[in-house]
């Protein structure tokens, strides 16, 4: 019996991968780094403090981690607060599930920049549970983020499905013994999404599908 679904924040409930990427070039090119494929692709499903030591390493950046991620995190907010939305049929699949099961988010990014954007995007309000990544230890791959969300929700981890889009997100969900359902957007179109569950196209067709497993 499915109780809880928990989701992943950036590129699942928001169109922010985009977002970080354009913060992400414009820093990289201020300071003469290399921008890559591979500088993109590396940071999907990392935390912060993983992210800018990728980021300082793949584009040879003359700085230390840390002063990247200040200005990384500064500039993407600057974007995010005057063109981020929720992703397309977002807030209806929120609002068929608040009715029906628990809802969680387990995201890699820093708590207080998910709670800023789930409150920019109107969404906070369908949310049992919020854990952000520097909340927890170990990062996705590992599970304990997905294992985390379900203690808060007070189901157990095999009554959850998770929402993922990267092989790492989908990786920790799996290991936590949780059904993953993959999307697939502009950002992770080459990426390998094949270990999850199911792998979907776009939110409206993960709510179809979840129309017919919960609705009884």
């Amino acid at each position: 019996m499915i109780r809880a679904v928990i989701f992943d924040m950036d590129g699942v409930m928001i169109d922010s991968e985009v977002l970080y990427r354009r913060a992400c070039t414009e820093i990289v090119l201020e300071h003469g780094g290399r921008i890559s494929t591979e500088l993109f692709e590396k940071q999907m499903g990392l935390k912060m403090e993983e992210t800018q030591r990728v980021v300082v390493e793949v584009a040879g950046l003359p700085m230390t981690p840390e002063i990247f991620g200040r200005e990384y995190i500064r500039k993407f907010l600057s974007i995010a607060r005057k063109e981020l939305r929720p992703n397309p049929g977002l807030i209806e699949l929120l609002d068929f599930l608040s009715s029906r099961v628990l809802l969680g988010i387990a995201s890699s990014t820093e708590r207080a920049v998910v709670l800023e954007l789930v409150d920019q995007i109107g969404a906070r309000e369908f949310f049992n549970a919020i854990v952000g990544g520097d909340e927890i230890g170990p990062s996705k791959p590992d599970p304990s983020i997905y294992l985390r969300a379900a203690q808060l929700l007070g189901v157990l981890p095999e009554e959850c499905i998770v929402i993922e889009d990267s092989p790492n997100g989908i990786e920790s969900g799996t290991s936590a013994r949780m059904k993953v359902l993959a999307v697939r957007h502009e950002e992770n179109r080459n990426l390998d999404l094949s270990a999850a569950y199911r792998v979907f196209e776009n939110l409206h067709e993960v709510m179809s599908y979840l129309e017919n497993s919960l609705v009884r």
